[in-house]
C-alpha cells in the first residue's frame, strides 16, 4: 500500500497539477487578452425565474460580482431538464425545500412552500432574453427573484412585474420568446441540461452551490477591481 501511495505522490500528483495549469494558463490568458483591449469578463448565468435555486444564484452571485470587472449575462430558459422526466414533479418539490437551506445563507426566508409550474414566470423570461445587459437589468432579475420567492406566495401578478421593469429601465417590457428559445438551445447544445448552471472563463459550474469558488475563478483570472 505505501508504494502505491509513494506513486501517487511522485507521479500522479505533479501530473493533476500540470494538468490543471494546462487548462488554466489558457483562460488567464484569454482573459488577460480581454483587459488588454479594455473589455470586461462575462459571466454566463441559464436561469429559470420558477426555480428558487435559480432565485438564489442571482441574488447572490449578483453580490459577489461587486468589486469585479465582469458583465453578468443572465441568459434565462423556460424549458429545460430531463425530457420526460418521470421524477421532475419531485426535483421541483425538492427544489422548494433546498431553497429553504439555500434562502439561510444570504439571510432570506422562502415564502413559498409550493413550487412554481415554468410557464407562470415564462413571461419574465420572455421579457430578459433580449433585454441589454447591464446594471438595470441586473437590478430586474435580482429584485424580480427576491420578490417571486422571498416576499411572496400564490399567483404571479404580472402588473406588479411591469411596474419593477418601468421602475428599472424607464420604459414598457417587450417579449421575445424567440430569444428564450436560443437560449434554451445554446444551454443545451454546450451540456448544461438544469439551472442554474454558470459558464465563466472556460469552466461550468453548479451555480447554486459553487458561487465561492465562481468568485475565485473570477479572481483568479485577474477581473477583481485593484
Amino acid at each position: 500500500m505505501s508504494k502505491l501511495r509513494d506513486r501517487a505522490e511522485r507521479e500522479i500528483g505533479p501530473r493533476l497539477i500540470v494538468a490543471a495549469s494546462t487548462v488554466t494558463a489558457p483562460a488567464r490568458a484569454a482573459a488577460a487578452a480581454r483587459r488588454a483591449t479594455g473589455r470586461s469578463g462575462r459571466l454566463e448565468l441559464y436561469f429559470g425565474f420558477d426555480d428558487p435555486a435559480s432565485a438564489f444564484a442571482v441574488i447572490d452571485l449578483k453580490a459577489r460580482l461587486q468589486g469585479r470587472k465582469v458583465i453578468f449575462d443572465l441568459l434565462p430558459v423556460v424549458e429545460r431538464g430531463i425530457k420526460d422526466d418521470p421524477a421532475l414533479e419531485r426535483k421541483r418539490i425538492y427544489g422548494v425545500v433546498d431553497g429553504r437551506r439555500l434562502g439561510r445563507r444570504i439571510g432570506l426566508t422562502l415564502s413559498r412552500s409550493e413550487p412554481l409550474e415554468p410557464q407562470q414566470t415564462a413571461f419574465l423570461a420572455s421579457w430578459v432574453a433580449s433585454a441589454p445587459r447591464g446594471s438595470a437589468l441586473t437590478r430586474f432579475c435580482a429584485e424580480a427573484c427576491r420578490r417571486i420567492w422571498f416576499e411572496s406566495d400564490g399567483p404571479i401578478e404580472q402588473a406588479r412585474y411591469v411596474e419593477l421593469w418601468r421602475e428599472c429601465f424607464g420604459s414598457a417590457p417587450v417579449a421575445d420568446v424567440e430569444a428564450v428559445r436560443a437560449n434554451e438551445k445554446q444551454m443545451s447544445s454546450r451540456g448544461p441540461y438544469e439551472t442554474p448552471a454558470a459558464y465563466i472563463g472556460g469552466r461550468w459550474f453548479f451555480a447554486q452551490d459553487r458561487s465561492a469558488q465562481i468568485a475565485d475563478w473570477l479572481d483568479e483570472l485577474g477581473w477583481r477591481v485593484k
